[in-house]
């Protein structure tokens, strides 16, 4: 093992190592297969370690000090290992011995432009003409890099672009009108404003509603700044949010409790295409969620917060199909991040009627489980059900 040793310190030294496979393992209870590529994190060079065990893969990153004991653990009892690097590439045969036979062969792999931890991803902000939108966000420094401390932010960014991008084909009026319902400091409503207008060059209006008056001041300044002409901030309650125009789409992240029922209903109400709706807190239903048979789980409090919220989404997500809208329940962005990761994406079909077999589910669903909803009563109220 002291040559693969060697041989691998020198390629990582001269900065020409692409990737390394072992496989062909001695033992049965060893990995099948153990890769090793490098991998710059947060300005770091490490080692990402992936280990192929089944159906699973087990990733690791490392510092390029522990190499040697990577060598002498992990990766030893293998029959082949092969290296590749920018100028030559090896095939390496270890007998039982530890003994290393080498052999030179020419460079078969392309060495990847960015060690960067995530460059196979792809991000629809990734364009020169985002630069100065998120460098005002302050998601961006002035060399043009992600800050490390924001990237979390910038990826959740991203997969909210990717939901309206998939909505696209269903905005095609001129202008598209959008409601952003609960905005908040407002980095998604300036990201959607930003992709469909400057990377779409769409005709858009958007409006961000919230009800504290420090952020919408905030939020209307930078739009200035931005030279965002078509979008505007207004200090408001949802419920009594009204207008006389066409609502394209509306959108609502993370507003609490029934407040997500009340711009569900708006929507709606409006005919809106497209519908993005992120609930926040379930208090309505953990208040009401009864049932004989599921009472051993219920009574656990973390428990029945858990399925309240669970069945209050399922439910939204129903009476919308009861409206006439194709509904789809998914994850936002990954549960590390957020626990209030549930997105309800709902897309009007074209004959916009109701569905009374959804309805009836609906019903079925809220007897056996003791709910009376407030989205429920809020379309009876304005004759959608």
């Amino acid at each position: 093992m002291n040559e693969l040793m060697t041989l691998l310190q020198d390629v990582l030294n001269e900065n020409t190592f692409i990737k390394g496979i072992w496989s062909n393992p001695r033992h049965k209870e060893s990995a099948q297969k153990i890769v090793i590529r490098p991998v710059q994190i947060k300005d770091t060079l490490m080692l990402q370690v992936t280990q192929t065990k089944g159906q699973k893969e087990l990733h690791e990153n490392i510092a390029l000090s522990e190499v040697e004991n990577l060598l002498q653990t992990t990766c030893n009892g293998y029959k082949q290992v092969q290296l590749y690097t920018s100028q030559n590439d090896f095939a390496c045969l270890v007998n039982k011995k530890g003994n290393v036979h080498i052999k030179k062969l020419a460079p078969t792999l392309k060495a990847p432009t960015t060690l960067s931890h995530n460059r196979q991803k792809n991000y629809l902000l990734d364009t020169p003409s985002s630069h100065d939108f998120l460098k005002a966000l302050g998601l961006m420094d002035e060399k043009g890099k992600i800050k490390p401390s924001k990237y979390d932010k910038y990826k959740q960014i991203n997969r909210y672009l990717e939901f309206v991008a998939d909505c696209t084909d269903m905005l095609k009026a001129d202008p598209i009108r959008i409601i952003d319902f609960g905005c908040g400091k407002s980095y998604l409503t300036f990201a959607l404003y930003h992709y469909l207008t400057v990377i779409l060059n769409k005709n858009v209006e958007v409006v961000g509603l919230d009800l504290k008056e420090d952020v919408i001041a905030y939020c209307d300044a930078l739009a200035r700044q931005l030279n965002y002409a078509h979008l505007h901030f207004q200090v408001g309650d949802i419920g009594n949010y009204t207008t006389n125009q066409p609502i394209d789409m509306v959108v609502s992240l993370h507003a609490c409790n029934t407040a997500t029922d009340a711009a569900l209903e708006k929507a709606v109400g409006w005919g809106a295409k497209v519908i993005l709706a992120v609930p926040c807190c379930h208090h309505e239903a953990y208040t009401q969620i009864q049932n004989d048979t599921l009472s051993p789980i219920l009574k656990h409090g973390i428990l029945k917060e858990r399925i309240a919220a669970l069945m209050t989404d399922g439910l939204r997500a129903q009476l919308l199909e009861s409206c006439g809208y194709d509904v789809s329940v998914m994850e936002f962005i990954d549960m590390a991040h957020t626990p209030k990761n549930i997105l309800i994406k709902a897309l009007l079909k074209s004959e916009n009627k109701l569905n009374n077999k959804s309805l009836a589910d609906y019903k079925k669903a809220c007897d056996a489980l003791n709910l009376s909803l407030s989205l429920e009563k809020y379309l009876q109220a304005i004759g959608k059900l």
